[in-house]
């Protein structure tokens, strides 16, 4: 494989002359090392100013396709609960069923918190948080009732 040298361009404009020695391209970029490197870099063919040797050696559109960006996982859209103030083994089981009714259980109370289900040891610090966050407080016998009925106790 012989080096391939061109001018080009980043994203903030500069203009420089790039050599790769040891190279490969797919349809998108060409990746490589100049001499010195350790790690390979990457350049969009579309920055490419001009090639100035090696051009012959490339593939252009006839280049493998480049790997297309994985695809975003779904928001998780269930409402958000937490449960503060349980032994360990009432949480657990609290947990549990709330996954199986269709919430998603968190461990903090953040900005999208949309319920806090209160037991006998609840501190202050994570109902002033649910509070600020603008979740529904409940207890456990009101989370049964919602999680059996679909609607927040009057």
């Amino acid at each position: 494989m012989q080096p391939i040298k061109f001018s080009y361009r980043d994203a903030e404009g500069r203009e420089s002359v790039r050599t790769l020695t040891h190279w490969s391209e797919n349809t998108r970029y060409l990746q490589g090392r100049s001499q010195g490197d350790t790690l390979p870099r990457t350049f969009r063919k579309d920055r490419v100013i001009e090639y100035l040797e090696g051009a012959d050696q490339l593939l252009f559109d006839n280049a493998p396709p480049a790997p297309e960006p994985a695809p975003k996982a779904a928001p998780d859209l269930r409402a958000q609960i937490l449960f503060t103030g349980f032994k360990a083994a009432e949480r657990a089981a609290l947990e549990v069923f709330a996954e199986q009714s269709g919430f998603r259980v968190v461990k903090t109370a953040g900005k999208s918190l949309a319920l806090l289900c209160i037991g006998s040891n609840a501190g202050p610090t994570k109902v002033e948080a649910a509070r600020a966050a603008g979740a529904f407080i409940l207890n456990e016998m009101e989370f049964n009732q919602l999680a059996k009925t679909g609607e927040l106790p009057s």
